[in-house]
C-alpha cells in the first residue's frame, strides 16, 4: 500500500471534481427545499432563526465548493502536463463559478427573512 500524497495531487480525486461542480448546485437545492418545508414550521414557533440557520450553513457548503473548485485549480496548475490537469482547471474554474452563482443565490433567497415576517 502506498503512502497518501501530500502535494496538490491529493485534491484531483473525482470526489473533489464532483464536490466542486455539482456542489453549489445541490447546496442551492436543498437551500430551496429545506426553507419552503421550514417556513410554516418556523410560523408555528413564532421564531425565524431556523431559516437564519438553514441559510448560513448552506452558505457555508456553498463556499466548501467554492474552495473544493480553487483547490482543483491549484492541482491542475501544478500537474504541468500530466494527463487531465487541464480538466481539472477547467472544472475548477466552472465549479468556482457555479458555487459563488449559487452561494450568492441563497443569500438573496436568506435575505427576505431577514427583512420581512415569513408569517404574513
Amino acid at each position: 500500500m502506498s503512502a497518501p500524497t501530500l502535494g496538490p495531487e491529493r485534491f484531483r480525486t473525482p470526489l473533489r471534481r464532483l464536490d466542486a461542480v455539482l456542489g453549489g448546485p445541490v447546496w442551492w437545492a436543498c437551500h430551496l427545499g429545506a426553507v419552503y418545508w421550514l417556513i410554516p414550521r418556523a410560523c408555528v414557533l413564532g421564531s425565524v432563526w431556523p431559516l437564519h440557520l438553514v441559510s448560513l450553513v448552506l452558505v457555508a457548503l456553498c463556499a466548501r465548493a467554492a474552495l473544493s473548485g480553487v483547490q482543483l485549480i491549484r492541482a491542475g496548475g501544478a500537474a504541468d502536463g500530466a494527463r487531465g490537469a487541464e480538466r481539472d482547471v477547467y472544472l475548477g474554474w466552472l465549479g468556482l463559478t457555479l458555487a459563488v452563482f449559487f452561494g450568492s443565490v441563497v443569500i438573496a433567497e436568506g435575505m427576505p427573512a431577514l427583512l420581512l415576517d415569513p408569517c404574513l
